[in-house]
């Protein structure tokens, strides 16, 4: 079964800079997420307000986004559920495509197997 590394933040958002009352955010990470991890992040299931996540980039293993000071806490909170549903989405996608893999080198041992079989058989005509 493989091991799926679960992204999570280490500290919270910390002011970059600043360009017409926005700041920019960084926001480190544990990891640095995958592809698949990111496609699962910017597809929540869920969107509320004006946090989107395709408004947060990713630098290797920061996050980084703009939001005014009164915004910050609404995006933390909306960015801990997004990072937890791509957590348990990649997770599931990890385990489904293992399976997969499974399945397929068993049917592929079989497949082998019954040529061996028939190689056998017939090896004398």
């Amino acid at each position: 079964m493989p091991v799926a590394i679960s992204i999570q933040r280490v500290a919270g958002p910390q002011p970059i800079g600043e360009r017409n009352g926005e700041f920019s955010w960084t926001i480190p990470l544990s990891a640095t997420p995958s592809r698949e991890w990111l496609k699962f992040f910017n597809t929540p299931s869920e969107l509320a307000g004006t946090c989107m996540p395709s408004l947060v980039s990713f630098h290797q293993r920061d996050m980084v986004l703009a939001a005014r000071e009164d915004q910050i806490k609404t995006w933390v909170q909306s960015i801990d559920q997004w990072i937890t549903g791509a957590n348990d989405r990649y997770r599931n996608w990890l385990n489904e495509a293992h399976r997969k893999g499974n399945e397929r080198r068993r049917g592929e041992q079989t497949e082998a197997d019954r040529v061996r079989g028939l190689n056998e058989r017939f090896k004398d005509l």
